[in-house]
């Protein structure tokens, strides 16, 4: 995690995707963030699955977990997608974010089994690219954060062929 003393982060990503080639992700809305943003109202937030690595832990123990807490997910790896780096303000420290994303194939969803986190609070909901792509953007922009920002990984999905 980024912090005062060490101000990077790293995570693991997931595109995930259903046999429509549809994309799960969070929709938080309204106060399903109390305390870590701002009022988000009824157009809310829109996130890929993203996990931090516990300590020694390997990359796709961080996927199939953050899947699982995250999206009562069981995925298949279908391809490597790429990175983003971003940065963010957290408590005055500029934090510098590296994700590095994963295409994966939905085997089957059980919502019991999602997690304690705050991610577990979001709606789930299945969109294609072409709809999340413009909301990520601006809601990037209305925030003024880069991390929440992904449409550059759903652009590359778009060009991907599988």
């Amino acid at each position: 995690q980024g912090n005062y003393s060490h101000p990077q982060h790293f995570s693991v990503g997931a595109i995930l995707i259903n046999e429509k080639n549809e994309i799960c992700c969070h929709h938080f809305v309204d106060d399903q963030l109390k305390g870590y943003w701002p009022d988000l109202g009824i157009n809310g937030l829109y996130l890929l699955m993203r996990e931090t690595p516990d300590l020694g832990e390997k990359i796709d123990d961080t996927l199939t977990r953050g899947l699982q807490e995250e999206f009562g997910a069981e995925a298949k790896i279908v391809d490597y997608i790429g990175s983003i780096k971003s940065h963010f303000k957290d408590k005055e420290v500029e934090v510098e974010k590296t994700t590095i994303y994963f295409l994966c194939k939905l085997i089957n969803q059980d919502l019991s089994r999602r997690g304690s986190d705050i991610e577990s609070k979001s709606n789930l909901e299945w969109h294609t690219a072409n709809f999340l792509i413009p909301k990520m953007r601006e809601q990037s922009q209305k925030y003024g954060r880069t991390d929440i920002d992904e449409s550059e990984i759903l652009e590359r999905f778009k060009k991907l062929r599988f």
